[in-house]
């Protein structure tokens, strides 16, 4: 996988894999957060926004903003992608669902696009998308994909308040469990 280290664009973010970023949510209720937050992640080169936060949730949507920010920074608005994926919050996803992500995920990778993967926090969500991923595609056993996690979620800022990505048992329990179909 990633052998350079390659620099966080977030402070509460790290790169799963070098085309993977795991993110807490970019937007912000501030329009000058959220801007610096999307200006970021764009220089960094992503371009795929999978959002796994649910469409209720108390939180500032940015898919506008962002395609406002790309055509600020002169990227054309057909290269970014956005899509919402929602799983309710401290949950872990269906098979239906984690079959969409993880093919989103999947075509991303294969055309080369750097992506984002979200949830609120970036912790228990997408923690475990971000395990099941890398079961998937890169062929981590459960404990090794949660060990690859952990060893990122060190340097990450809020690594001092939570202590671990997945957030919960239940989370942690289904990364390992997962089984990889046709990866």
């Amino acid at each position: 996988m990633n052998t350079t280290p390659m620099p966080r664009p977030l402070p509460n973010s790290y790169w799963a894999t070098p085309l993977l970023l795991a993110s807490e949510y970019p937007g912000a209720r501030e329009e000058a957060t959220a801007v610096h937050r999307l200006d970021a992640l764009l220089a960094a080169g992503i371009r795929d926004f999978y959002d796994l936060t649910e469409a209720d949730e108390p939180l500032q949507p940015y898919e506008a903003l962002l395609r406002e920010r790309a055509a600020h920074l002169g990227v054309s608005a057909e290269s970014v992608r956005f899509r919402r994926f929602p799983i309710p919050d401290v949950s872990v996803p269906t098979p239906k669902r984690l079959a969409e992500v993880l093919a989103a995920l999947a075509d991303s990778a294969a055309a080369g696009r750097r992506a984002v993967v979200h949830c609120w926090g970036g912790i228990g969500r997408t923690g475990t998308v971000v395990g099941c991923h890398l079961r998937h595609q890169h062929g981590l056993s459960g404990d090794e994909a949660l060990a690859r996690i952990a060893e990122e979620w060190k340097g990450v800022e809020k690594s001092q308040r939570v202590l671990r990505s997945p957030e919960t048992d239940e989370q942690a329990d289904f990364v390992r469990s997962y089984q990889p179909v046709g990866a």
